[in-house]
């Protein structure tokens, strides 16, 4: 019997794709060593025949020409997420005149800080002075009126600044398009914060707590880390989105899920076991998906 083909498919400029550290990588060992066929290919030149089809184009909005391309496929993860900006994800934006009075927290737009963006589409110009200025300081040190808001493009996803209300942020953060505001609604237990990664392919999930001693919570500077079962209402969340694979960072209050990010391109957790774990866990995930 052929061996069922899995085609990664990546932007057309990913040239650094072989040096990130992404989860899709040790999937792609997992899933030779379930039997399956992998084969990866750069931007819509050739079309490659394959039983399903993973993008892993590590933007923010997959463009046109790769939804068309896609539309080749018979199974496509992810077919119908074509924008996990803030803007169209969140639930929680806020802006000027909103009459939220708690602690707000300032986020790019664009996903990862904006990062991939700059890398594969050729925005490299916009990593300015003031962009570099913020990556090399914690949220907890800025000072808000050193800092030229009107034109910072990019932003350390480590080092999102947190204002104590609204009032509190400047003026030029209200009218920069690469910026959004949310209302900061962290999960707290005793003097330490928490974020919650929530790992998906298919019909397996892998969810990882993280804490923190830093209110924007990174796996990288975890004090702790605990594997734990997911709230049903992710499925809903991953249902609504049309998320089949990727990664969803939330926290729990008063019992309700509040949504952070996502993520369909999501990196290695810093542990190497926990990765392997996570990898091996969600290979068989895509079964379900090719015996649909």
């Amino acid at each position: 019997m052929q061996r069922k083909k899995v085609l990664i498919l990546l932007h057309r400029d990913d040239a650094a794709f072989i040096y990130f550290k992404y989860l899709v990588k040790l999937l792609i060992k997992e899933w030779k060593a379930l039997g399956l066929a992998v084969d990866t290919i750069r931007g819509t030149d050739r079309f490659v025949p394959a039983d399903i089809v993973v993008p892993h184009l590590d933007l923010t909005v997959v463009p046109e020409e790769y939804r068309n391309f896609l539309n080749q496929y018979p199974l496509v993860f992810n077919r119908h997420v074509r924008d996990i900006s803030k803007s169209t994800i969140s639930r929680n934006l806020v802006g000027r005149n909103d009459p939220y009075a708690g602690p707000v927290i300032v986020k790019t737009n664009l996903n990862s800080g904006g990062f991939s963006e700059a890398r594969l589409i050729g925005h490299r110009h916009l990593l300015n002075a003031a962009w570099k200025r913020l990556t090399l300081k914690k949220s907890t040190d800025l000072r808000p009126e050193e800092i030229p808001w009107a034109e910072v493009t990019r932003l350390n996803s480590s080092d999102y600044p947190v204002f104590s209300s609204l009032h509190d942020v400047p003026a030029a953060i209200f009218d920069n398009e690469h910026l959004v505001i949310e209302k900061f609604l962290p999960e707290i237990e005793g003097d330490s914060y928490k974020v919650r990664y929530h790992h998906f392919l298919g019909e397996r999930e892998f969810t990882v707590v993280y804490q923190s001693r830093n209110k924007v919570v990174k796996a990288t500077g975890a004090i702790r880390n605990e594997v734990v079962p997911a709230p049903p209402e992710l499925h809903q969340i991953r249902k609504q989105l049309g998320l089949e694979y990727g990664k969803i960072d939330y926290v729990v209050r008063d019992g309700n899920v509040v949504l952070l990010d996502v993520n369909t391109t999501p990196a290695l957790p810093a542990s190497t076991q926990l990765a392997r774990s996570i990898a091996r866990h969600l290979a068989d995930g895509i079964h379900s998906s090719l015996h649909r």
